[in-house]
């Protein structure tokens, strides 16, 4: 149980190390795209705030992420537990890097959680997932978030565009600069939401080993999952940046401005409340409610399309992949 322990843990840390590659790169995308923060230093500022942020805004996701997945009650401590968690990680794994090799903006946050209800399912039936939970907070979140990205990028650019109207090019190079703040922002708002993720399943992992008596965490979890997604941050490249930040349409600085001024909103209210959301998702679809209120005609709908595609496909195309790695690992190597 021990190796096995280990070897989760260590394929915990790589998932976080793939969410920060494909999502960290999406927080910086809009402030690199419409030239107000150069890329070398939007990914320090970015890198430092996705680390500080679980230690500024606390750690509520990670309770969720740990207990409201699967059901921690009917599921016994034991070997096979960990081999539940140790595939669905694996499955989260290979989904990631097939949406970042493939400049996807898919969701790691849905492609971690069908890989974790994957195989719990398919060894303990329906009841293997606290369905209460899971639709609302989780599930449920999740499909909103994006919604309401859109929602908030085109209500609060609308005002920005309202009350600029007399001096718009003053004020690009005004918001330019206030970019560093708007950044760290949603920089410490994602390091808050999706470190935890990490954390609730080490500290899971610990509890079905027993090495822990109850679903706490401790702080070297802590530290070790904020670590991970800063170093996945700094191998990300400029896929995702691409992807985000020119390929839905022209991003100038207030565009930009207004993106992440909607998704820190939404994230910082979703981190108080212990919901694990997609950054990807909301900010995409931010940049997309911004680019409807700016010029509608401007936005390249077809990428849009595929991007919600991918968003509906992650989830079973996890769970699905997940499930066969947990039976070639029970049938295979434990058998």
């Amino acid at each position: 149980m021990q190796l096995i322990l280990i070897i989760t843990i260590i394929l915990i840390l790589s998932f976080s190390v793939t969410n920060g590659m494909n999502d960290g790169c999406t927080v910086m995308a809009t402030a690199v795209a419409s030239l107000s923060i150069p890329r070398r230093y939007a990914l320090i500022i970015v890198t430092i705030s996705e680390f500080s942020g679980p230690f500024v805004f606390g750690i509520p996701v990670a309770i969720t992420m740990a207990s409201g997945i699967i059901n921690v009650n009917i599921i016994p401590h034991t070997i096979g537990s960990l081999t539940l968690i140790l595939s669905g990680i694996m499955g989260a794994i290979i989904v990631n890097l097939l949406a970042w090799l493939f400049r996807l903006p898919t969701s790691a946050t849905f492609s971690l959680v069908g890989g974790m209800i994957g195989p719990a399912i398919f060894r303990y039936g329906k009841d293997a997932v606290p369905w209460a939970i899971f639709l609302t907070k989780v599930l449920g979140a999740m499909f909103l978030s994006p919604l309401l990205g859109i929602l908030f990028g085109y209500t609060i650019y609308s005002l920005l565009k309202y009350l600029l109207r007399n001096s718009p090019f003053k004020a690009n190079r005004y918001l330019r600069k206030t970019q560093i703040i708007t950044l760290a922002a949603l920089g410490l708002s994602h390091g808050t939401n999706d470190s935890q993720k990490a954390m609730g399943l080490i500290s899971l992992a610990l509890l079905f080993a027993g090495k822990i008596p109850e679903l706490t965490i401790p702080l070297w979890v802590m530290t070790i999952s904020a670590a991970a997604l800063a170093i996945g941050i700094t191998m990300g490249g400029t896929k995702m940046i691409k992807t985000v930040g020119y390929g839905i349409f022209n991003i100038k600085p207030v565009h930009s401005f207004a993106a992440q001024v909607s998704a820190f909103a939404i994230l910082f209210t979703c981190n108080l409340s212990g919901v694990p959301v997609s950054t990807s998702q909301i900010i995409s679809s931010s940049v997309i409610g911004v680019g409807s209120a700016h010029r509608g005609k401007g936005i390249r709908w077809t990428l849009i399309y595929n991007i919600f595609l991918s968003w509906i496909v992650t989830i079973p195309l996890a769970g699905l992949t997940s499930t066969l790695v947990y039976v070639v690992i029970t049938q295979v190597f434990l058998k």
